[in-house]
């Protein structure tokens, strides 16, 4: 606390959180066994022990954490949001006559797929504690994304989608490319320069739960001119400028043949890498590492999409090198076709250990929470439980033998805490899920409405199983 009880009248607050056992995951690692919070509007007013911060205010509404965590919403600093609804429709029992690719799969969506996607996600992300993701600009329909969000309550950033214009490159990955997305997302300069700032627009509500940054697809992808005019309009917004990069041997070998050198030195050169995101990064060369460094260029890696891609032989995972040379790392999910958003955190700490370089639990903390707000452009507003910071906050249960013993909820949190664990979400001040169930959408219609929605996108593109 930053001021001390006076002894004076209490100040009055919307809502105090007490009996928790406070994580507050700020510089000073701060923590709390017996402590509180108190929330006005959008935001965190106080945080502290439970003695203080009752002394100090009075609420109409009081919930009692019952000695649960309490922690900052996690974040997922990168999550395809609608690929989510993928899960079983490319498996080995499905059939198609017409031999569709996931490419045509995200070429095909509408945008109430979109909407429905969104919601399903946005529930999964609030049962395993999260209250924010970056979609990575590959939803088409940005507003249908923003209203489920909105619907479900968690916070969210949005970009232009499939900004590219030179995508030669893809044929490196014909999985991700067919003539269909090309239609829907045409490579077109004008175009994509024409709506780099589309986004930005949400930035207008300061106080809102959608966001809006800057984002080419990347990995390659992108014109010189376009990658420049993407990082001089996020520069002029005071927003983050994101990209795919590293995803592949094969591309990567492709993009430098291409350029005559690495693609992070190429990057360098254009000057779009100070302060800017990329994405993935499971592919560089020796030097990179040290660019990255000295540009304060944060990365997001994703270490399903990376054992997935079973590249281990050609590209060691090697984010725990990142964070050695003092480069922010955050944890994405990527597309959740065959995880469950929030298992990034063990298949990272799995991994470090098979690579004999250790990230410890209070590392996976970090990396979803104020390294992740970075790597999004918003430490000044999420990731930790500060004073001035938006009240986005999770309680969990006592009741689940997961959080058990307890000895160190920082562990427990870290690496055992799965869906079922989280009782109460509070995102932006709000109250959006209260005893393990959203308190703003029915459930059981978001499921149904998810599962006709596939069912009809299945039909449109003829696949059955098999």
């Amino acid at each position: 606390m930053s001021q001390a009880n006076t002894g004076g009248p209490r100040q009055a607050c919307d809502l105090i959180i007490q009996n928790g056992y406070v994580l507050t995951l700020d510089a000073g690692r701060r923590q709390f066994a017996s402590g509180a919070l108190a929330i006005t509007g959008h935001s965190i007013a106080a945080m502290g022990s439970e003695a203080e911060v009752l002394a100090r205010y009075r609420a109409g509404r009081i919930i009692d954490a019952r000695g649960g965590i309490v922690h900052p919403g996690l974040i997922d600093a990168h999550n395809h949001i609608v690929h989510g609804t993928s899960r079983g429709v490319f498996g080995s029992g499905m059939a198609s006559k017409s031999n569709v690719s996931f490419a045509d799969w995200k070429a095909g969506v509408t945008p109430d797929d979109e909407f429905v996607a969104t919601q399903l996600a946005a529930l999964e992300m609030l049962r395993m504690g999260f209250t924010t993701f970056v979609e990575p600009g590959t939803a088409f329909d940005t507003d249908a994304i923003a209203a489920g969000a909105e619907t479900v309550g968690v916070r969210t950033l949005l970009a232009a989608p499939y900004l590219w214009d030179e995508v030669e490159v893809m044929r490196q990955l014909p999985g991700l490319e067919s003539a269909s997305l090309y239609r829907r997302a045409p490579p077109d300069r004008e175009r994509c320069l024409s709506e780099l700032d589309r986004e930005l627009r949400w930035n207008r509500n300061p106080d809102g739960r959608v966001h809006g940054y800057v984002s080419v697809y990347g990995l390659g992808t992108a014109s010189d001119e376009l990658l420049k005019a993407g990082k001089s309009v996020a520069d002029q917004a005071g927003v983050i400028f994101q990209q795919h990069e590293g995803y592949t041997p094969a591309a990567s070998a492709a993009d430098r043949a291409r350029l005559g050198q690495s693609r992070i030195r190429h990057l360098e050169q254009l000057g779009v890498l100070a302060g800017a995101t990329l994405i993935h990064m499971y592919v560089f060369e020796e030097g990179d590492v040290d660019i990255l460094a000295r540009s304060g260029t944060s990365v997001v890696t994703c270490p399903v999409a990376y054992l997935e891609l079973a590249i281990s032989a050609e590209a060691t995972w090697r984010a725990p090198e990142f964070r050695e040379h003092g480069i922010p790392v955050a944890l994405g999910t990527d597309g959740a076709r065959s995880c469950v958003i929030g298992d990034a955190a063990q298949c990272a700490f799995l991994l470090a250990a098979s690579s004999g370089r250790r990230i410890t639990p209070d590392d996976l903390l970090a990396m979803q929470t104020e390294q992740a707000a970075r790597s999004a452009g918003m430490s000044d507003r999420i990731g930790t439980l500060e004073p001035g910071k938006r009240a986005d906050v999770v309680i969990r249960r006592t009741d689940q033998p997961e959080l058990y013993p307890g000895i160190d909820p920082v562990h427990q949190l870290a690496l055992m805490a799965r869906g079922g664990t989280v009782d109460t979400v509070v995102v932006n001040g709000e109250l959006v899920m209260r005893y393990g169930h959203s308190t703003r959408v029915d459930e059981g219609h978001v499921l149904a409405s998810a599962q006709s929605s596939v069912k009809r996108r299945m039909q449109r593109l003829d696949l059955s199983a098999g």
